[in-house]
C-alpha cells in the first residue's frame, strides 16, 4: 500500500500530478468565466447594440442629427446597464 496518510486518510500520489493540477485550474477558470459572463451579459449586449448602431450610422460616411441621437441613446443604455451591475436602480 503506497501513498500518503494524512489524518488517517489515504492519498494516492498518482492523483497529485501537474496534469491534474492544470486540469483543476482550467475547471476553476472556466467556472469563473461563466459566472462573469452571466453577470455582464446585459452590458455586453448593449455594447454590441452601440457598435451596430455606429456601423449603420457611418455606412454612408456622414453622421446626421438623427443618427447622433440614436448613438447617444445606445450609449446611455450602456451606462444604465453598468450602473445596474453595481446598484439595482432601474
Amino acid at each position: 500500500m503506497e501513498g500518503i496518510v494524512i489524518a488517517g486518510l489515504f492519498f494516492m500520489p498518482d492523483y497529485f500530478s501537474w496534469t491534474n493540477l492544470f486540469y483543476l485550474l482550467g475547471l476553476i477558470l472556466a467556472g469563473v468565466a461563466t459566472m462573469m459572463a452571466s453577470k455582464y451579459k446585459a452590458m455586453m449586449k448593449e455594447i454590441g447594440d452601440v457598435s451596430k448602431t455606429l456601423e449603420d450610422a457611418y455606412a454612408d460616411g456622414k453622421l446626421d442629427s438623427d443618427e447622433k441621437k440614436k448613438i447617444m441613446k445606445e450609449v446611455l443604455d450602456v451606462l444604465k446597464s453598468v450602473i445596474n451591475l453595481k446598484w439595482k436602480i432601474f
